[in-house]
């Protein structure tokens, strides 16, 4: 079998270090992959791009993600793309279509936008597949890591790489009048047609309007009516409140998940929770800002998204080690010593191998 057309896909900590993975995170990680390789498959087979792309009876049956029996490690599944008994070349195709999607995802851990764009052209087509790769991650927080490889190591990257790095190419460039930034309210109204949204702002109970594009459809669908946020540029009005969102660039549902902590990685450095922690995210007055807490080990953190949440606590996870966990006693008051007390007894850095 050729290598072009097979993958795995490596889940690690928490529940797959048992060799065990939560039906949820299985299923959306290889939905979003099958989603992805629909995309390609109709870039490959040059069918013409739509407004909304309905993937064809044809292009299903040649193009499925097929899964074989996970294999020993923490929880790894491998994956073949495409059934080449569909058609007498169809092997030909299915062969092109892995190896376009090896290329893509190499384009995007590598910063390669102009060989994303020479792969798929069409700016719509294109930004649906980053949504699809997007979509890949395993949730920040969840305590679930994966990556995606070929056999032979000819792709080898992180999700979580691919859906960091991927959100530079859905990002708008704002006018000088509005701000980019990310407004949570309620879905309200969908208008398909026009890729128009009417989201309610909590603090005034407005309706904003926003323009959206067809990549994030789906999800629409998919969670109607439902609390979301909307990131783009942002049209303010005179007592600095939105009124109006244009050229969206993502739109995702509030995830309240708690946040599992048992191993976290921040600026080449491990950090080790000798218990795992589960800290539950709420949301602030204004249901705009994702907050953490966990007073006894000086957590306090917010952001306006899960992903940003998920980067400031490991950042203070890291201040917190070092200017307490390290400091010498007689450099902290009472209070800061029983927080490197609660610090020591919670957590350690692991040395780097050499």
């Amino acid at each position: 079998m050729n290598d072009k057309r097979r993958f795995e896909i490596r889940f690690e900590g928490r529940f797959a270090d048992g060799q065990m993975l939560p039906v949820a995170t299985l299923s959306q990680v290889l939905s979003a992959m099958q989603r992805a390789v629909h995309l390609l498959a109709m870039q490959h087979e040059n069918v013409s791009v739509r407004q909304r792309e309905r993937i064809s009876k044809s292009v299903e049956a040649k193009y499925p993600l097929l899964c074989s029996l996970p294999k020993p490690g923490s929880y790894i599944v491998p994956v073949e793309i495409g059934d080449p008994s569909v058609e007498l070349f169809a092997l030909d195709d299915v062969e092109a279509v892995g190896g376009l999607f090896s290329a893509c995802c190499e384009s995007i851990a590598t910063g390669d936008a102009s060989r994303l764009t020479g792969t798929i052209p069409d700016h719509s087509r294109r930004d649906r597949f980053i949504e699809a790769i997007r979509s890949m991650s395993p949730a920040q927080g969840s305590g679930i890591k994966a990556g995606i490889s070929q056999p032979g190591g000819l792709l080898k990257v992180a999700l979580e790489t691919l859906h960091e790095r991927s959100r530079t190419y859905l990002s708008t460039t704002a006018d000088p009048e509005c701000q980019l930034r990310t407004v949570t309210g309620r879905l309200s109204e969908i208008q398909f047609d026009d890729r128009k949204i009417k989201l309610v702002y909590p603090a005034n109970n407005r309706e904003l309007e926003c323009t959206y594009c067809e990549a994030l459809e789906e999800m629409l669908l998919e969670r109607p009516r439902e609390l979301i946020q909307v990131t783009g540029e942002v049209i303010m009005d005179e007592n600095d409140l939105p009124k109006k969102i244009i050229n969206v660039g993502n739109i995702e549902e509030v995830d309240l998940t708690p946040f599992y902590l048992q191993s976290i990685e921040y600026n080449g450095r491990i950090f080790e929770f000798l218990k795992p922690l589960e800290l539950t995210p709420e949301l602030d007055e204004t249901q705009q800002l994702y907050c953490l807490e966990e007073q006894a080990l000086g957590i306090d953190v917010y952001a306006y998204t899960r992903d940003q949440l998920d980067i400031e606590l490991k950042e203070q996870i890291a201040f917190l080690w070092d200017d307490y966990a390290q400091a010498p006693d007689a450099e902290l008051t009472d209070a800061a010593i029983r927080l490197k007390q609660n610090l020591l007894a919670a957590v350690r850095e692991v040395p780097r191998a050499a």
